[in-house]
């Protein structure tokens, strides 16, 4: 072979790998690109969930503790009414006994 068809044929090699490396890299960037894209996605997606999971939490705890609260609400109602009857109830006596004692007062006094 002639030494100048040599270096053509080492040129044209050089050409096609500088070639090639050059698709190489455009496709690692482009592959890159991609990756990069795929994982905002992902963090995106994971995001949301997460915000979904949280309300959905943050929704169900309120909904207990407003049932806690109205519950509580209602023992205390309760338990203010049976105050309330044991008062009437010891006020009444309290009534009957003063009223009775100035009854026997005063037929004593008259009597």
């Amino acid at each position: 072979m002639e030494e100048q068809t040599i270096i053509e044929e080492l040129i044209e090699l050089d050409t096609r790998a500088v070639d090639i490396s050059a698709r190489r890299k455009k496709q690692l960037a482009e592959l890159e690109g991609r990756y990069k894209e795929e994982e905002k996605k992902m963090l995106r997606d994971y995001t949301s969930q997460i915000e979904d999971e949280t309300k959905k939490t943050t929704k169900k705890i309120l909904q207990e503790a407003q049932q806690e609260v109205d519950q509580l609400k209602l023992n205390t109602k309760e338990v203010l009414e049976n105050m309330e009857r044991e008062f009437e109830k010891s006020l009444k006596k309290i009534t009957d006994e003063v009223l009775k004692r100035i009854f026997d007062i005063s037929r004593e006094s008259h009597g």
